[in-house]
């Protein structure tokens, strides 16, 4: 037997992120303590929010809350147990995905539940990376604004098992930096910045692109078609134009055969200008990394920037270890050929996760753009990922 008239209830699911491969690096004592610690939090935080613990098993939690708000002020206080038990204890590291979806659910006669809404919260805290919490979009209406928190808008995406796409929004604290506005933004803020000075950046930025069209353009203003004429007649032979990597079109930059599954950010990476993140299509045949992401930077100067951000979290040396199928952990450059330099990429495991980071920098081709790339796979996978790598990297950032 079951409820007759099912309820709209919003359903929260953890899991630690690197549990399997901390029993075999640290044992099952350690383990069992690292769960133990998990349980204790997530009771205390689920039951201090209203909410009712439904099913825990070991590195996995499943929670109900008949208020979306509560469900997501619960997920906001585990995060913060969880990274105050990791900075206590060394070598209990508590990194914990948490997924959240909102929608009417049958209550069986045995206490468990079963509606859709249990399938997209599981998919969405497969997707969240430690410390992160991923809310469907029904869940962040269903709870409206909450003060000291906003949504980071991260797309639409095919979820595995679910038939239309679900738009993935992260939760985020207000005092986390936001991406800087662009030059359009001055307008927005009276006051700020005097409409003269406004109006001189306008003027500057049309004089340059005017420039650009008059230095490339033939005696119509058409790009030069393979030939220029020279004072006193006679021609130069010039190359033929070269496709123009687009500004802020990430997609664009993301060849055919691997954009189905990515989606444009609404708002970019910090210091980015666009970035899509990508995930498995539906019925997608060969291997698809679990989950990656394309960034666009303003210049060579801003990717680099970004990219050794990455080492040093990572606390990887530079020109050090090896990415590839035997080891996995390390950071040096990579090229296209002899004398053909592309970028550089540093690899490293996320708990369970196999992870590359990578640069193809533009290096005055106009056909490509300044990106970062990051990939990740599941169950420590990195074999198959460098393989997806090793072909991929080469095509994204640039257009043919």
């Amino acid at each position: 037997m079951s409820d007759e008239n099912p309820l709209v209830r919003t359903f929260l699911i953890a899991d630690i992120r690197g549990y399997t491969r901390f029993t075999q690096e640290h044992g099952d004592e350690a383990s069992a303590a690292l769960a133990a610690r998990f349980s204790e939090i997530v009771h205390d935080g689920v039951e201090v929010r209203g909410g009712q613990l439904i099913e825990l098993r070991g590195d996995e939690a499943l929670a109900v809350f008949d208020s979306a708000r509560q469900a997501i002020r619960a997920a906001v206080d585990l995060q913060s147990q969880f990274a105050e038990a990791t900075d206590m204890v060394s070598n209990c590291p508590i990194k914990v995905g948490i997924g959240i979806d909102s929608g009417e659910a049958i209550k069986l006669q045995d206490g468990s539940f079963r509606g859709a809404a249990l399938n997209v919260a599981a998919r969405l805290c497969a997707l969240a990376q430690g410390g992160e919490i991923i809310v469907s979009e029904g869940t962040s209406h269903l709870a409206g604004r909450v003060p000291g928190l906003r949504y980071v808008d991260r797309g639409r995406a095919h979820l595995k098992g679910i038939a239309d796409t679900v738009r993935l929004i992260r939760v985020a604290a207000e005092s986390e930096p936001q991406p800087q506005p662009s030059i359009l933004m001055f307008f927005g803020k009276p006051g700020r910045i005097g409409w003269r000075v406004a109006a001189g950046v306008i003027l500057i930025a049309a004089a340059t692109a005017a420039a650009v069209v008059y230095l490339t353009a033939g005696n119509n203003g058409e790009p030069s078609s393979g030939a220029s004429t020279r004072p006193g007649g006679g021609s130069t032979t010039v190359s033929e134009p070269t496709h123009l990597a687009p500004a802020n079109d990430v997609v664009a930059l993301i060849p055919s055969s691997l954009s189905k599954g990515c989606v444009k950010q609404t708002v970019a990476d910090i210091g980015a200008v666009a970035t899509a993140v990508c995930l498995p299509p539906a019925g997608a045949k060969g291997f698809h990394p679990d989950r990656w992401q394309v960034s666009i930077y303003p210049s060579g100067a801003a990717v680099r920037a970004a990219f050794e951000a990455e080492r040093q979290r990572q606390s990887l040396g530079r020109n050090t270890g090896r990415c590839n199928s035997l080891s996995w952990g390390g950071e040096g450059a990579w090229a296209h050929g002899p004398g053909k330099p592309g970028g550089r990429r540093l690899c490293y495991f996320d708990g369970d996760d196999a992870v590359i980071v990578w640069t193809h920098e533009r290096h005055g081709q106009p056909n490509h753009r300044d990106v970062l790339g990051i990939a990740r796979e599941g169950g420590s996978d990195h074999v198959r990922l460098i393989g997806w790598w090793t072909f991929a990297h080469h095509l994204i950032g640039k257009v043919e």
